[in-house]
């Protein structure tokens, strides 16, 4: 086979793959995951339902593969954004401590404008999240789980570095591990607090503000873990501050939600002078 004609048909094939991933992106958005089938992808993408099963055996292999793209999609993102924020952190020539905490602040801002910055993949990965039934096979999970440990796995890291240089502390019966799982399960849950069954005239938005208990949450455990207040109040400034000015991907000024009021009372200005070199 020429191999132009090879490329052509691997194109073609990527092209329809992704078309069939944004199919069923759209009808869980729109029906639930109960609401997806093979027949319903391809009436969707117009095309015959064996065509589907010529890129995915199964739906399970289907909600694997979309489990995988949404991930995929947070890591990179993340990614993007370390790259932005360690060159502020170099540029700023931070205290180390205040430098290991402004990680952690920033990429729990990313994690909680998840469901802004990639509102499908959110919604998709916490539908199946707090879903009970066991909708993939063993098989199909093993496509998913190392991806999902990789993501987990930002977060440790950062965790880890805090507690090297003294940001934070890890008494002998806790690990790294354990905290990165309960800041990210935390923050999730805390996330769905917005969805609570009351009617909106009834409805507090302030007390039931899902994002707004996520980062105080972020910031209560960072707090509980050791962090000094001081290093976490100019850690938070740090961030605020690549937001507002541009300087962190994924996140844009309006997007902002300022917890300084909350945790201390020292002035910001003051703070920023002793931290931030511009």
């Amino acid at each position: 086979m020429p191999e132009a004609t090879q490329g052509r048909r691997e194109l073609n094939r990527e092209t329809r793959n992704h078309d069939l991933l944004l199919a069923a992106t759209e009808i869980i958005a729109t029906e639930g995951v109960e609401g997806l089938t093979m027949q319903a992808v391809a009436d969707n993408v117009g095309c015959a339902v064996g065509t589907i099963y010529t890129y995915f055996d199964s739906k399970s292999g289907l909600l694997a593969a979309l489990q995988v793209n949404a991930i995929q999609t947070f890591i990179d993102t993340f990614t993007a954004s370390a790259e932005s924020w360690e060159h502020a952190i170099s540029k700023a020539d931070l205290d180390p401590a205040v430098a290991a905490l402004a990680r952690l602040v920033a990429i729990g801002q990313i994690f909680v404008a998840a469901g802004d910055i990639h509102e499908r993949e959110f919604d998709l990965l916490q539908m199946l999240i707090s879903t009970p039934a066991d909708l993939t096979t063993d098989s199909d999970r093993q496509d998913v789980i190392p991806l999902a440990l990789e993501l987990l796995d930002t977060v440790r890291v950062f965790i880890d570095l805090a507690i090297l240089v003294g940001a934070l502390s890890l008494p002998s019966s806790d690990s790294s591990v354990s905290r990165a799982v309960r800041w990210a399960g935390g923050i999730n849950g805390a996330l769905l607090v917005s969805n609570v069954g009351i009617e909106a005239s009834r409805k507090n938005p302030t007390i039931f503000d899902g994002q707004a208990i996520a980062l105080s949450l972020a910031q209560d455990l960072l707090l509980g873990w050791g962090a000094p207040l001081h290093d976490l109040e100019a850690a938070n400034l740090f961030v605020d501050h690549l937001i507002a000015t541009d300087q962190l991907v994924a996140l844009r000024s309006e997007s902002i939600i300022d917890l300084t009021r909350t945790i201390g009372s020292q002035s910001p200005s003051t703070i920023l002078t002793d931290y931030l070199i511009e």
